[in-house]
């Protein structure tokens, strides 16, 4: 039986409120930092960048659409927010 190769545990950002929701795209880390609104992006060397800050409570997610628009879920209001392509949120009630 062959062993398999251990892996290395890397931290890439220290300090979130409440870091969730983490997704691929474009090369780097998306993530929802619930504690302060934050939509984060991190890449594989650790280098982030606040991305936005959104208009959503608690609990919220977020998606690309194939147009590559940012979607973010907010639970607590019923709504799925696409984000413009000038700026701004287009509410789509769920």
């Amino acid at each position: 039986m062959q062993k398999s190769a251990a892996r290395q545990v890397q931290v890439v950002m220290n300090g979130l409120a409440f870091g969730e929701s983490p997704r691929w795209h474009d090369g780097r880390l998306w993530f929802c930092n619930w504690g302060t609104g934050q939509i984060i992006a991190v890449d594989a060397l650790g280098n982030s960048e606040i991305a936005l800050t959104v208009p959503a409570t608690l609990p919220y997610s977020i998606d690309w659409l194939p147009d590559g628009r940012l979607l973010v879920v907010s639970g607590c209001e019923g709504l799925v927010l696409s984000r413009r392509q000038t700026g701004g949120w287009s509410p789509m009630p769920i």
